[in-house]
């Protein structure tokens, strides 16, 4: 019988860990379904990121770097840190409304809801914590 015990168990691991069929979960702030691993446009994931990357190279990059670079001008933050600095959902309303932030040399934007989706996806695929914001334990 122990034998037995010991020969189930790792299978009932296994089956606990498994997301039931038509549950979401939520992955790098994104909502998405696990077998499908759709994005926001309901498109998979990984098309949508890539999509994303795309609009950020010709829109943002020249000035906020792409991917793990670092921004290419001192007062425009890295892509990989936007989203410490900025709330994702009002960056998305930002996007919709056209953007505009307070120095004149930032362009403005505008982006349809598919476009600020995709950007949205690529901006999270690659957020890390920006050093400048210093986090302490004191209160």
């Amino acid at each position: 019988m122990r034998r037995l015990m010991i020969a189930l168990v790792p299978l009932a691991l296994a089956a606990c860990a498994q997301t039931p069929p038509g549950v979401t979960e939520e992955i790098e702030g994104i909502e998405v379904s696990p077998e499908e691993n759709l994005g926001l446009t309901g498109l998979p994931l990984a098309e949508e990121i890539e999509l994303g990357r795309q609009i950020a190279s010709s829109q943002c990059a020249d000035c906020h770097g792409l991917d793990k670079e670092d921004s290419r001008r001192p007062e425009a933050p890295a892509l990989r840190h936007v989203l410490a600095d900025y709330d994702g959902d009002a960056l998305a309303e930002d996007f919709r409304d056209g953007l505009k932030v307070g120095h004149p040399e930032m362009p403005q934007f505008q982006f349809g809801p598919k476009s600020t989706d995709l950007l949205l996806s690529y901006l999270i695929s690659i957020q890390e914590a920006d050093p400048a914001i210093h986090v302490s334990d004191e209160g």
